[in-house]
């Protein structure tokens, strides 16, 4: 009586929050990392892009992105959305440019993600880093069970209240999400 049913509470959140980032990982292989910040319900998506691109192009890349989710949202729901995206370029032995999109939970949908993919792949081509795992080269039963829980979990998305600052990254061949 004292805590057990928070406690178990917790768990399921907990459980349902590492399955979620899973899942959208699995399901869209040019997602790099997305990371969980319970104080703004709000999802981070890392993209990463190989080269070095001037500032004008990646300025004009991150305007269109947004004006684009915004688009869509208009057109589909007539709702105006939460979106932030930055690129930052890391110089090293191998340039490379991640942007990171940031995104309200409560009105994020499978159609703004296929597009948020969509535009990277099309405007980076082969420079963007995608997964080899794709959904199409993944088991069936499994791909088909990660997109259906993809699907169910952004369906349930405004009653989604995950407590805990959660990260889901690839590591290798494997998708790992752990709480900080």
């Amino acid at each position: 009586m004292f805590g057990f049913k928070s406690q178990s509470r917790s768990k399921a959140e907990e459980k349902a929050g590492i399955q979620f980032l899973a899942a959208l990982l699995v399901c869209y292989p040019e997602i790099s990392s997305v990371t969980y910040d319970p104080k703004k319900t709000a999802l981070t998506f890392d993209f990463v892009v190989r080269g070095s691109y001037p500032e004008k192009e990646l300025n004009a890349f991150t305007k269109f992105l947004s004006e684009s989710v915004e688009t869509y949202h208009a057109l589909t729901d007539g709702s105006h959305v939460y979106l932030a995206v930055r690129g930052e370029e890391i110089v090293a032995e191998n340039r490379t440019v991640m942007f990171h999109v940031d995104r309200d939970i409560r009105s994020l949908d499978r159609g703004e993600l296929t597009l948020l993919a969509r535009l990277f792949t099309e405007h980076f081509g082969k420079a963007l880093l995608v997964d080899s795992h794709s959904l199409k080269s993944l088991e069936q039963d499994f791909a088909s069970v990660q997109s259906e829980l993809l699907d169910q979990m952004l369906g349930q998305a405004r009653e989604l209240h995950f407590r805990m600052h959660m990260v889901g990254l690839r590591e290798g061949d494997r998708v790992v999400v752990y709480n900080r």
